[in-house]
Formats: C-alpha cells, structure tokens, sequence
C-alpha cells in the first residue's frame, strides 16, 4: 500500500473573486500561502519520498517549493498534473458564466461531464490524463521508503482524490467542487493495479 499526500495550491486572487480558475499564471494570496504554511505545521513530518507539481503554474511553483523546504525535498515537475483547462470560462465569475452562457454553464454545474467548456479540457479528458500521471508517478513508488506528495489546483486534487480511492467517474464529479486544504489517501494494491493497466 501506499501513501499519497495531495497538497491544494488554493487560493489565487481569482479563487478569492470567486473566479473560474483552470489554470491560469496566478499566485498564491499572501492569506493562501500562510494557511498552507500553518497546514503543513499541522501535518508534522512524515517521510516523503517525492514530491510533484506541475511547475509552468504559478500557484501550483510557489506551494510546491513551500512543501519542498518544510519536507526538505526536491519538487519534481509533472505535465501530468496541468491544472484543467476552463478554456474560455477561464476568470469569468459565475455570475458572468450564466448570463454569457444561460443555458451550458447550469448544464455543467448541474453535471460537468455533459458538458465541455469552450477550448477546454473536458472533465472525462482530463480525468484520463491525470489516471496514466498518477498510474506512472504509482509504479515508480512502491511504498515503504515514505509517501508521496502532490501540490494540485483544487479542481485536480478532487479528480486526483477520487482516482486514488479508486472512485468511478460519476462518483468523482460529485465531490468536484469541495475544497480540501490536504488529503492522505492510502492507495490499495487493486488500485494501483487498475492505473497501471490502462
């Protein structure tokens, strides 16, 4: 079995704003940055054997190297782990999201899988995308040298979550707009067995 720390790189000025994030070159806020610094006093030290991020975004660099000096180890980039692509709905208010798009945008929160948004990554897509990441990140680690740590944006840390607890696709979406400052997820053997075959 094994460990796998996932680490939210939230908030952003957008997410403050309550702006549709994906993933835009934003920091995180001064407040984001010393919750995340008083989480991780909260999570002691455990053994961490990696650490990865996806480092081309902002918020994503600046709490990767947070987590990397309070756990003294280097943070790895991994494309993998791109924070989903809202395409055009990207800084948009939901508010601006419904009056510009009446009828998509009720349609995809009511259910982000009937709908993509426009020149963005779909939810199915996405979730496919961070399945071979999470399954290679997987193989390289076989637990017992200390967990893994992942610095996710909070949309991909819940899609994250739910693939390593081995959550079908309707499952996951029902906990997409949950904020979770950290998880631990005890990845079983079957899990990392199903990652590994696709």
């Amino acid at each position: 079995m094994t460990r796998v720390l996932l680490i939210q790189a939230a908030p952003t000025p957008w997410d403050t704003e309550g702006r549709m994030g994906g993933n835009p070159m934003l920091p995180l806020t001064t407040d984001g940055e010393v919750a995340l610094r008083k989480t991780l006093q909260t999570l002691g030290e455990p053994a961490i054997a990696a650490l990865y991020t996806y480092m081309q975004n902002q918020a994503c660099e600046q709490a990767g190297k947070l987590v990397a000096r309070h756990f003294n180890v280097r943070v790895r980039d991994n494309e993998a782990l791109e924070p989903i692509s809202m395409g055009l709905w990207q800084g948009l208010t939901r508010e601006e999201l419904r009056f510009r798009f009446p009828t998509v945008f009720p349609q995809w929160e009511e259910n982000p899988l009937s709908v993509n948004p426009p020149q963005g990554e779909s939810i199915e897509a996405a979730t496919e995308r961070f399945r071979a990441g999470l399954g290679k990140i997987l193989r390289r680690y076989r637990g017992g040298d200390g967990a893994i740590a992942l610095v996710l944006r909070p949309l991909s840390l819940q899609v994250s979550a739910g693939l390593l607890r081995g959550e079908d696709l309707q499952t996951i979406i029902g906990h997409l707009h949950e904020r979770t400052p950290v998880e631990s997820i005890d990845v079983s053997d079957d899990v990392r067995a199903s990652m590994s075959v696709r």
